[in-house]
């Protein structure tokens, strides 16, 4: 169990560490956890996303307690959280006294410029997979599509009209109950 813990911290600190741009960043991370370690399924990992959207708290927070929680008890949520936020904490206090001194330095906004698309692509890449996993029947590769419609009806009003994520979710889980009903 002590070697389970130890892998808890490793790899929640190695997300922390890399995992800018907020919780969603840690996903690429975690898609790769589930493919290396087995700790969770891709259905628990868009179950995850869901619950840790509804939570208070930071999504990358919440899913690295679920993570841990469901990998190794309450011990491994414990260790989980505290290594995700520990280097960033650490960070966050450097570049904020450092950033008063750097803030107009041109490598370093060149730096935070290629570091957005980046983030960008990784979110990209693993919300495709994640979309693909979603629309498909049980395990098997044959798509929903009731699950696609439903995708379409929620993910247009959000592109465009930018509705309260809430609302969003609130109609997913309500479009769940009644594609699954009938």
């Amino acid at each position: 169990m002590l070697k389970l813990y130890f892998l808890l911290f490793w790899e929640f600190t190695k997300i922390g560490i890399f995992a800018i741009g907020g919780g969603y960043a840690t996903l690429p991370f975690l898609y790769y956890l589930q493919s290396q370690y087995n700790w969770f399924t891709i259905d628990e990992l868009t179950n995850m996303i869901a619950v840790s959207n509804i939570t208070p708290g930071p999504v990358g927070i919440n899913m690295a307690t679920y993570t841990g929680y469901t990998t190794a008890g309450l011990t491994g949520s414990i260790i989980a959280t505290g290594s995700i936020i520990l280097v960033p904490f650490i960070i966050t206090i450097i570049i904020t006294k450092l950033f008063t001194k750097f803030h107009d330095n041109q490598t370093v906004l060149n730096i935070f410029n290629g570091l957005r698309p980046a983030a960008c692509a990784l979110l990209l890449s693993i919300g495709i997979k994640l979309l693909i996993t979603t629309v498909k029947i049980d395990t098997s590769q044959h798509l929903d599509f009731s699950l696609i419609f439903l995708f379409l009806i929620l993910f247009i009003p959000f592109l465009y009209f930018k509705k309260n994520p809430l609302l969003i979710i609130l109609l997913g889980a309500l479009g769940g109950i009644l594609i699954r009903s009938f």
